[in-house]
């Protein structure tokens, strides 16, 4: 029995990346899907070539009923830029009200299949495993490292004694004490996180966490993600019998560069305040050690 995929991307200015990720690999999915694309901070010349390239259907307004829902792509046109979240939020609404899918993959536009087949694979363990909320596969970087998955840092060691400790520590000793290279030697089993640049989840398992976390801009999503999916139940499931190859970076790192230190500060206090209920006294030291950071008084 085939189910009904939906893959959502987020494009934020980087059209021909987007175009060719979707024509190159998205194209390997032999499993029925829909192809959503959200285009943040849209214009009718990004629209367009989206829309022309991906022989997609435009959707100006995403509340209205379309017409032809024969099209395999879609494009959601957001004039604003809704960053992560909120972006894939719209996504599966849209999908929600639409198709109904039974899964949901979530991608970057930097993404390349190292296994064809990785969708395929991904649904099929999840559906031996009902306890799984979200399923990721190897993500190698273009470095030959590995980028998921990840583990759980308390408050204290991620946001504070990690830069403290550099007067203290050698710099094998703080990658053995803060985990650094966890993701080099994980097995396949259960982790705190896996990496959001692709991943999936079963569609009802997302409604029911309540989605992405909408006050987020970028960075926090998978780990708000993680304890979402833990309130209802479910794990984070790491498989590493597939793998994808990511151009890390690509995405972020030519528009927002300067602002990056700050959004990721600023979505994991946020995570560790509501999610973690990190008390106020340890949430102003955090603040005090990134300040002290930012203004290279901490290397």
């Amino acid at each position: 029995m085939h189910h009904l995929l939906a893959v959502i991307v987020i494009n934020y200015r980087m059209e021909e990346l987007t175009i060719k990720m979707v024509q190159q690999e998205l194209s390997k999915i032999v499993i029925p899907h829909k192809t959503i694309v959200v285009n943040n901070d849209a214009t009718d010349t990004s629209n367009n070539l989206l829309t022309r390239e991906l022989n997609a259907q435009l959707i100006l307004n995403p509340e209205e009923q379309i017409a032809d829902m024969d099209k395999d792509a879609f494009i959601i046109s957001s004039k604003e830029n809704l960053g992560f979240a909120r972006g894939n939020n719209l996504g599966v609404m849209f999908c929600k009200k639409m198709f109904a899918p039974d899964y949901l993959l979530f991608t970057n536009n930097d993404i390349q299949f190292s296994d064809a087949d990785v969708v395929e694979r991904l649904i099929n363990k999840m559906q031996s495993l009902p306890n799984v909320g979200v399923i990721g596969p190897r993500v190698v970087g273009l470095d030959n490292k590995e980028q998921s998955p990840h583990p759980y840092l308390s408050f204290w060691d991620r946001m504070i004694w990690m830069y403290w400790s550099t007067f203290f520590y050698s710099k094998k000793k703080k990658r053995h004490r803060f985990l650094l290279d966890y993701s080099q030697n994980a097995e396949e089993g259960f982790h705190y996180y896996v990496m959001g640049s692709f991943f999936m989840v079963r569609a009802s398992d997302f409604y029911q966490c309540g989605m992405m976390d909408p006050k987020t801009f970028m960075y926090a999503e998978e780990l708000i993600l993680s304890e979402r999916m833990k309130s209802i139940g479910r794990g984070v499931y790491y498989y590493p019998q597939v793998c994808v190859i990511h151009a890390h970076g690509a995405t972020t790192s030519k528009f927002a560069r300067g602002k990056s230190r700050d959004w990721k500060f600023d979505s994991l206090l946020y995570y560790y305040k509501n999610y973690l209920h990190v008390g106020w006294p340890m949430l102003q030291l955090g603040r005090l050690t990134h300040w002290l950071m930012k203004h290279k008084h901490i290397v």
